[in-house]
């Protein structure tokens, strides 16, 4: 039992880590878009009726809910992603797929957050 309760630590703790490694506030983003950002792909991850409500400038649709592990075979992968959604839940599962395929992804949260934080909208 013991064994099992301390494989459980691990892979929790290896999961948070992962996490953290791989967000970004979004303000922290902003600064490393601004400072850069012809190498960095902003993907809105919501779906096309929330991305079409308002989206940071720029952004491609690839709706999570919509065959994402197929649709960024795609995409290049020497580019960084920053990953949104509405409120940073599926951008987290989004990030999580790309890193498991080799991409530089990371997750900025939701999408109000991101334009607080400067990122221009349309």
């Amino acid at each position: 039992m013991r064994n099992i309760v301390a494989k459980m630590g691990l892979l929790v703790g290896g999961f948070i880590w992962a996490q953290s490694t791989s967000r970004l506030t979004a303000q922290e983003a902003y600064k490393r878009w601004k400072e850069n950002s012809k190498d960095i792909i902003l993907l809105d991850v919501r779906t096309p009726q929330e991305y079409q409500s308002g989206h940071l400038r720029g952004a491609q649709n690839m709706d999570l809910y919509a065959d994402f592990a197929k649709a960024i075979q795609r995409l290049p992968k020497d580019r960084v992603y920053f990953l949104y959604c509405a409120s940073g839940r599926r951008s987290a599962q989004a990030t999580e797929i790309m890193r498991q395929q080799g991409f530089e992804a990371y997750n900025i949260g939701g999408y109000t957050s991101a334009a607080q934080a400067g990122f221009p909208t349309e």
